[in-house]
């Protein structure tokens, strides 16, 4: 046990003398090792005051190097500016021509490029007036190019083609590909190209170039569509072959429904259904006894009036305008940048549209002259263009979309000129009838001129129903229904106020009759006329919606007249009742031919025979007055006869068979001049003058 603890002490005790003996062998090596990092400090302190200097003075070269290749680059970079106008001066020499278009546009660039260098860095360099120069040269052979290109495919486009594209129809869209290939897609991008680079350095010359090019083929190609119109209607836009002269105009007949336009050309369907009649024989020729039915402008001559076709021509203008702008707006859309399309389309249309709306705008100055001469019927053409303008005014302002204000503004403001003509017009006519201060009536009594045109005049509006409440000023806005038609509801109550002033007029102008009973054959006529006018124009029904006792007032009137007229046979009546007696006793026949034989006083003798001179006296002035008098209606004439027949003769014949077989005369045929049937026979001559 003691041995071996001695062992593991011995162990124990080697084992730590081992330890000790390694750890001063570390000890020495870790001194060793720290006299050789030490050695090493001071070598590296001796390398880095070495090493030092040279890395800063690379750093110094490297810098110097890189200052040397930017001051190279950048003189290359101007040296190229002092070049560039010896190495492009004869590309721009030589042109367009004979480059290709890029490459010239390339060396105008850097010209460009040479320029602006100049002018901020060396404003004082003779090289500046070289490049400018030639700068200057090139900008403007790019611009004589485009205006050269542009013009060479910028004819005006034949009318042939524009009335194919006014037709709405398959011909339409044929025309239109034919407008647009006037310029081929490869002189397209040629030309969007020249305008890309004119956009960009010279915009407002790019701009007035374009417009001012594509402008003048708008003008000319209306001008030549107006001149070939002229050429078609003989040189004169009044002149009636092909297209029957407008009513308006011809004041013969104003309700001659539209002919056919001539047979090489057809009018477009839109213009068509604009002009469409509604109208047809509404007032009967004989209703106005064989006068003119429009003898207020009598005197106006044929030359200065507005005719039909005048209408249809200006009315494709407008259309051809439209249809026009609309083919110049695509051909932007492969030549011009978006931005600048409707400042340069506002620039291109305003000539041609101011143009167009001058023509207008002088038509209805003619409408105003007329109108000063009292020829209202002139200012029903202007309707058909109103209504147009109406129908196309949401596509102009499609069209005009973004444009200037005064281009927009443009088509409005005739739409107004219109509007304003027509209603001043309109207030005028009305101003006319109740200011007529004409004292001439007819001497028959017919149906006077002003009744017959102020019929005719009222019942052509109809025409226009449609627009009505756009030139009528309604004066009774609070009894106006919200669910009633406004057009017919304007055009009610115009009505009513012409026939209220007409009727004003006529009783005044009835005064000028001496004689009382033509006098009431005159206002028979015309408010039979009138009445006659409305029912037949279907007219009755939309003044009713106004003045709802229109037709029973009429009547009225009329049953009136009769009454007075009927009156002028008093005189006569006079000879042929005995007064004191009453009728009943009148009747007694029989009784007095069984004292048809006796023998009569003288005094009763000379009683009779006055009657009987009194009575052929009285009738055959009645006869003379009254076959002088008009009636033009027939129906009235015929009643008015038949009606005087039942009250005279049946009166006379009583009369005559009491007396005439009494021994009053030895000459018969004297005194009892006419029998029942010859009175019958001579009352049915009235009204004739030619009897």
């Amino acid at each position: 046990m003691m041995d071996d603890t001695r062992e593991k002490l011995e162990t124990e005790t080697k084992n730590l003398n081992a330890f000790k003996a390694i750890l001063n062998k570390s000890n020495e090596q870790t001194k060793t090792m720290c006299a050789i990092l030490s050695h090493f400090d001071e070598r590296l302190a001796k390398l880095e005051e070495t090493i030092a200097p040279v890395y800063k003075e690379t750093g110094n070269l490297q810098l110097r190097q890189e200052n040397i290749v930017k001051t190279l680059e950048n003189l290359d970079y101007v040296i190229k500016f002092y070049t560039v106008s010896s190495e492009v001066e004869p590309i721009i020499r030589a042109g367009i021509s004979q480059n290709s278009l890029q490459s010239f546009l390339f060396n105008v660039e850097k010209l460009k490029d040479a320029l602006n260098y100049f002018e901020q860095n060396n404003p004082e360099s003779p090289e500046l007036m070289n490049v400018s120069a030639l700068y200057e040269k090139g900008g403007n052979i790019v611009e004589t190019e485009f205006r050269q290109l542009l013009s060479r495919h910028s004819k005006s486009i034949a009318p042939v083609i524009i009335y194919d594209l006014v037709n709405e129809d398959e011909s339409s869209l044929e025309a239109e590909k034919n407008i647009l290939e006037q310029i081929p897609e490869k002189t397209k991008s040629e030309l969007k190209a020249l305008g890309e680079w004119l956009c960009n350095n010279r915009k407002e010359n790019f701009i007035s170039a374009y417009s001012s090019l594509r402008a003048e083929v708008l003008v000319k190609s209306l001008q030549a569509l107006k001149d070939h119109q002229k050429s078609s209607s003989g040189g004169n836009p009044n002149a009636t072959s092909g297209i029957h002269s407008s009513p308006l105009s011809s004041r013969k007949n104003v309700l001659t429904p539209l002919r056919d336009t001539p047979p090489n050309r057809k009018t477009p369907k839109s213009i068509q259904q604009v002009l469409k009649k509604k109208l047809h024989d509404v007032i009967p020729s004989e209703m106005l006894g064989g006068k003119p039915s429009h003898p207020i402008a009598a005197d106006l001559k044929e030359d200065i009036s507005i005719s039909e076709r005048e209408i249809v021509f200006y009315l494709t203008c407008v259309t051809a305008l439209y249809k026009l702008m609309q083919c110049e707006l695509k051909l932007m859309e492969g030549i011009i940048a978006i931005r600048y399309q409707k400042i340069m389309f506002s620039r291109l249309v305003y000539p041609a549209l101011e143009n167009v709306v001058a023509e207008g705008e002088h038509l209805a100055n003619r409408v105003k002259k007329f109108t000063a001469r009292h020829d209202f019927m002139a200012a029903l053409s202007l309707f058909p263009l109103l209504r147009h303008q109406a129908t196309m005014r949401h596509s102009f302002d499609l069209l005009f979309d973004g444009c200037s204000v005064e281009v927009q503004s443009k088509f409005q403001g005739l739409v107004v000129t219109l509007q304003t003509t027509i209603n001043r017009t309109l207030e005028e006519f009305i101003d006319y009838i109740k200011t007529d201060t004409e004292t001439k009536v007819p001497k028959d009594g017919t149906v006077h001129e002003l009744t017959s045109n102020t019929m005719i005049f009222v019942v052509n509006l109809m025409e226009h129903l449609d627009i009505l409440s756009r030139v009528i000023t309604i004066t009774d806005m609070q009894s106006v229904d919200s669910s009633m038609d406004k057009n017919r509801w304007a055009y009610a109550q115009y009505i009513s106020r012409v026939l209220s002033a007409l009727g004003q007029t006529l009783q005044t102008k009835s005064e000028a009759y001496s004689d009382i009973y033509l006098r009431a054959i005159f206002l028979l006529n015309n408010y039979h006329y009138i009445l006659q006018t409305l029912r037949k124009s279907h007219l009755l029904d939309i003044v009713s919606l106004y003045e709802r006792e229109i037709e029973f007032i009429y009547e009225s009137k009329i049953i009136e007249n009769k009454r007075v007229y009927s009156q002028s046979w008093s005189r006569v009546l006079h000879f042929v009742l005995e007064m004191d007696k009453p009728l009943s006793q009148q009747r007694m026949v029989p009784e007095m031919n069984q004292i048809a034989n006796m023998k009569l006083k003288d005094k009763d003798r000379q009683n009779i025979k006055d009657k009987f001179a009194g009575f052929n006296k009285e009738f055959e002035e009645i006869k003379k007055a009254q076959t002088a008098y008009a009636v033009p209606n027939a129906e009235l004439r015929e009643s008015l006869k038949r009606d005087n027949i039942d009250f005279i003769v049946p009166k006379y014949k009583l009369f005559y068979d009491k007396y005439i077989n009494m021994n009053f005369t030895k000459n018969l045929d004297k005194y009892a001049k006419y029998t029942p049937d010859d009175v019958a026979a001579m009352i049915d001559t009235f009204f004739d003058s030619a009897a």
